[in-house]
């Protein structure tokens, strides 16, 4: 399946479909509260100038979320209230993740755990956004840029699956509704503007990785994908991301929320690159964690089924002819680009690692990250 978003504009609209604190103006006109009890601000014209001007104009803008300061397309509030309705299942698994961190390998691998687990299902070669979808991609993609990106299958499968309804009120979350169980949930929004008490219904599987990597493989996915379409430099997007800056806002304030629930039995907090250490020992905790007893043969399926070189094989993770930059991808690859733990070295200079490293030792506190 696939994902989408309502669509808003930079300027005041008859559109009625649109909510009215989505125009951009009413946002800047006053605060807006979200059920969750946080606020939504506008992003600074000064911000605008120095960060969001590399990213491709989204409609509506760029808002923060406040307290916190997740930083969000213009339309997110529409959907931050929705998910505070939204009907979690008791079998869900939700993938959660700062962007970059592991997030579509751990898809994979709960997808085929709890659902391909003998190599014998007849979508796994399907996209994997097709198969698990994200519950945080409606505030990035509208309809309209859906269409533009020739992202016709997702499109497709939501009036297949989602007849009478409108795309606008979220293709990804509608398509969650009627997906059928058990499902695996992609988010990459934070613990704290999720309905409060999600942990007592349904598992979740938190993935972080050394920022280090985190920060090279983000700047590569903001330059690659065209709604996105990032001109500014690793340096630049580095030092956004460690001020708090970059799309998607504060990373450590995301993993230190997952960090402090690590021993709710609902929540298991795992490293991309304890994974890449040791594969199989790692699935037998993550299949002890869903409560699922694998065969060892089972738990070499779902470890050679993810492994890097068979995802890359089986194509990007979601479909689309407009939604990917090619010169990118013929210059440094693209969505499953290398997959290793330390390509950060062949990157960052070293005074910008000396800035990262200060930025790391402020906040990483007791999270036992292993560097690689």
């Amino acid at each position: 399946m696939g994902g989408g978003c309502t669509h808003t504009s930079h300027h005041r609209s008859s559109d009625k479909q649109i909510p009215p604190f989505l125009h951009i103006s009413g946002i800047m006109d006053k605060k807006r509260k979200l059920l969750s009890g946080h606020e939504v601000e506008a992003m600074s014209e000064e911000w605008q100038a120095r960060v969001g001007n590399d990213l491709e104009p989204f409609p509506g803008g760029f808002v923060q979320i406040m307290p916190g300061g997740w930083i969000y397309p213009g339309r997110a509030p529409f959907f931050l209230d929705k998910i505070q309705n939204f009907k979690f299942r008791e079998d869900d698994v939700i993938v959660m993740t700062y962007p970059k961190c592991g997030t579509t390998w751990m898809q994979e691998i709960m997808w085929t755990m709890l659902h391909n687990s003998d190599l014998k299902h007849p979508q796994a070669a399907d996209p994997i956004l097709e198969r698990s979808l994200e519950i945080s991609l409606d505030m990035l993609v509208s309809p309209e840029e859906m269409k533009k990106s020739n992202m016709d299958a997702t499109l497709n499968m939501f009036n297949r699956h989602c007849p009478n309804k409108k795309t606008e009120d979220g293709v990804f979350m509608q398509m969650l509704e009627v997906m059928q169980s058990p499902r695996i949930i992609k988010c990459h929004y934070p613990l704290e503007i999720l309905p409060p008490h999600l942990l007592e219904k349904v598992k979740v599987v938190y993935v972080t990785r050394n920022p280090k990597d985190m920060i090279v493989s983000y700047h590569h996915l903001v330059k690659y994908v065209t709604f996105f379409n990032y001109k500014g430099s690793l340096e630049k997007y580095a030092k956004e991301i460690i001020s708090d800056e970059a799309l998607y806002g504060p990373f450590w304030r995301h993993v230190h929320q997952a960090w402090e629930k690590r021993n709710h039995p609902n929540l298991h907090f795992i490293f991309y690159e304890d994974l890449k250490k040791d594969i199989m020992g790692e699935l037998g905790k993550l299949s002890d964690f869903v409560g699922i007893n694998l065969t060892q043969q089972q738990k070499q399926n779902i470890a050679q089924q993810t492994s890097f070189s068979n995802m890359k094989q089986r194509g990007e993770p979601a479909k689309g002819e407009g939604l990917y930059n090619e010169e990118v991808k013929k210059k440094d690859g693209g969505f499953f680009r290398k997959g290793v733990v330390g390509d950060w070295k062949n990157h960052f200079s070293p005074q910008l690692n000396q800035e990262i490293d200060m930025w790391i030792n402020k906040n990483v506190g007791d999270i036992p990250f292993n560097w690689g």
